[in-house]
């Protein structure tokens, strides 16, 4: 699948995103990730360099590094200094000589937004584009992006927003617009109609205005359910997937053009010692999907002892927020065309479920109390870093 288009479709947001803009925190800038510079900007930067415009912030003149690391096409990468990006202004360096206080990026305090390159512009955007337009999610490893799933209050929704990336007519990202719709089961593929209208029905169960009560395990055991239920659905019969779909949301019986009887959901399946190995099976199977050089700790040791001391009792209270962080990895997700759209997509949600909980344990580990916002959002943001960056969602998806 390439990745860009040519043209700007209709743009779909969750409701908890839309207002999104850059804070300057400079996570991404500091996360030592190779930062790809697109030849369109390599002649503002040199100009600006060298008229003192902008600064290093060690004072070497050579910002670009000709790295074999540098993406096919592009000219080279921003050079690191301490693992940040030569042009990242940290907190009480003198703003005068490298920006101003609002903005922690030397390029764009002085030349704007559209002198970054596209990585820089794209981050935490994650597009995904087909025939119905484009869908845009975001990595909660940006701070910005975890504060606003924290603080959205009520349901979230599906709504129309602004382009993904401002002054971008072709967002980046996985675009699919000439592939096949994505698989229902194996050897039957969906239509849009119905794919829009089951990633509807996920996020309306797992956070959207009216969503059943209950954990967040609760709502993905009725996912399951949902997704089994749908594999039995034939063709050619009167009832079409996208009315199957919406009896489902409706909590209908299953109509006319469903073959068979869907094993029943078994509401255990989130107790005791079998969560505890299938966190651990996620957590092994997305770190063995890192892309070298990235690598990720082991499960802790001692996860039982620290799950059952600090995260088990609390984590009910954050159940709405991990319900709308799950509804933020069901819409828009790689994962509906990587892997198949029903089965498939509910097993990414439940494994962004297990590793979350086991980076919760990790945080309230490390710091020895109980699970509060700031040990969750922290648990937020690395569970990002590992599921969207360092993880490469085709291995997951396979392994899935």
């Amino acid at each position: 699948m390439s990745a860009r288009v040519a043209t700007s479709p209709a743009t779909l947001w969750l409701s908890c995103h839309v207002q999104y803009a850059c804070a300057h925190s400079g996570a991404c800038c500091r996360s030592g990730w190779p930062l790809p510079v697109d030849a369109r900007v390599v002649p503002l930067i040199d100009a600006a360099v060298s008229q003192g415009r902008v600064r290093t912030i060690d004072g070497n003149p050579r910002w670009l590094d000709e790295s074999t690391e540098a993406p096919h096409g592009t000219p080279g990468l921003f050079r690191l200094v301490a693992q940040a990006c030569v042009f990242h202004v940290p907190r009480g360096v003198a703003a005068a000589s490298h920006g101003d206080d609002s903005r922690h990026c030397g390029v764009h305090a002085a030349l704007g937004h559209e002198a970054l390159p596209a990585s820089c512009q794209h981050f935490p955007r994650v597009c995904l584009i087909d025939g119905r337009g484009v869908r845009v999610t975001l990595s909660h490893y940006c701070p910005t992006a975890a504060a606003m799933l924290f603080d959205h209050d009520g349901p979230v929704e599906i709504v129309r927003g602004p382009d993904a990336v401002p002054g971008i007519f072709a967002p980046e990202g996985l675009d699919a617009r000439d592939e096949l719709p994505p698989r229902l089961t194996p050897g039957l593929l969906m239509d849009l109609d119905a794919l829009s209208a089951w990633e509807r029905l996920l996020v309306q169960t797992l956070a959207g205005p009216g969503a059943p009560d209950g954990t967040p395990a609760d709502a993905l055991t009725t996912l399951r359910g949902y997704a089994e239920q749908l594999s039995l659905w034939t063709p050619g019969s009167d009832t079409s997937l996208t009315d199957a779909i919406g009896a489902l949301r409706a909590g209908d019986a299953a109509p006319d053009g469903f073959s068979g009887k869907a094993p029943r959901a078994d509401r255990g399946f989130d107790g005791g010692p079998y969560r505890l190995e299938r966190q651990r099976r996620a957590m092994r199977l997305t770190a063995a999907a890192c892309r070298p050089p990235w690598t990720w700790p082991a499960v802790p040791a001692d996860l039982d002892d620290v799950d059952r001391e600090f995260v088990a009792l609390q984590w009910p209270t954050f159940g709405p927020l991990v319900r709308r962080y799950l509804a933020a990895k069901a819409f828009g997700a790689w994962m509906t065309y990587q892997a198949d759209a029903t089965r498939g997509l509910v097993r990414w949600l439940q494994l962004a479920h297990d590793v979350l909980r086991v980076e919760a344990g990790r945080a309230c580990g490390a710091a020895r109390r109980p699970l509060d916002r700031n040990l969750l959002l922290a648990a937020v943001r690395q569970s990002d870093l590992l599921l969207l960056h360092y993880a490469d969602s085709l291995a997951v998806a396979r392994a899935l």
